[in-house]
């Protein structure tokens, strides 16, 4: 059986395991746990300690997007959810989200090993980098199909719900599109499987 090394609020990881939910695929889940860990074997040998790392028998693959991208040869050659898409509009949709989640990544570290965010400029263009990145991604959500969602689509599913999570989504901004897109994705049942916010229910 697969492994994939992960934790549960990883918004990379979840994006591979929505595809590994809608494909069916049997797979072990490893919480890794502490992602400020830093001994690399618990991130399965991955050198730069992150996540998500997948074993599949004597494969052994890290990246999200390479993880993705593995899965559909392997296991869907027809690549039903477009993860190898060659639509380059869209691609650069995804380097932004990738790079927006890169900068919500900073600073959710920074803040969980006591580093006074606030008080740094290189914090604070991390900040811009989110709500540039979100009006960005408003006037660019033509480029989204929530009534035929794919790789992209869940990309801004997890990259939203783990923003609202994490209270980083700026509550002035207008950004209608993309929570109405987030709205139709967050409704199927397998895609609430890894939600965020049920954890949270969870805990409570």
């Amino acid at each position: 059986m697969m492994m994939l090394y992960a934790t549960p609020l990883s918004h990379y990881s979840r994006k591979v395991r929505i595809l590994l939910d809608l494909w069916q695929l049997p797979y072990q889940f490893v919480d890794i746990g502490n992602v400020t860990n830093t001994d690399q074997d618990v991130f399965a040998g991955n050198p730069l300690m992150k996540v998500p790392v997948l074993v599949d028998g004597s494969q052994w693959i890290i990246d999200s997007d390479i993880i993705a991208q593995y899965l559909v040869e392997k296991y869907d050659p027809k690549d039903r959810y477009r993860v190898k898409e060659l639509d380059w509009a869209r691609l650069n949709i995804r380097a932004v989200m990738n790079g927006m989640m890169q900068e919500e990544v900073k600073l959710i570290l920074a803040k969980r090993t006591g580093v006074p965010i606030d008080q740094y400029e290189f914090f604070h263009k991390s900040k811009q980098v989110l709500s540039q990145g979100l009006n960005w991604l408003e006037t660019n959500a033509s480029n989204f199909d929530s009534k035929n969602p794919g790789y992209l689509e869940f990309h801004l599913l997890c990259l939203w719900e783990h923003l609202d999570f994490f209270h980083f989504i700026d509550q002035s901004l207008d950004l209608p599109q993309l929570r109405f897109i987030y709205h139709e994705l967050s409704q199927q049942p397998s895609i609430q499987k890894t939600s965020f916010h049920l954890l949270r229910r969870k805990k409570t």
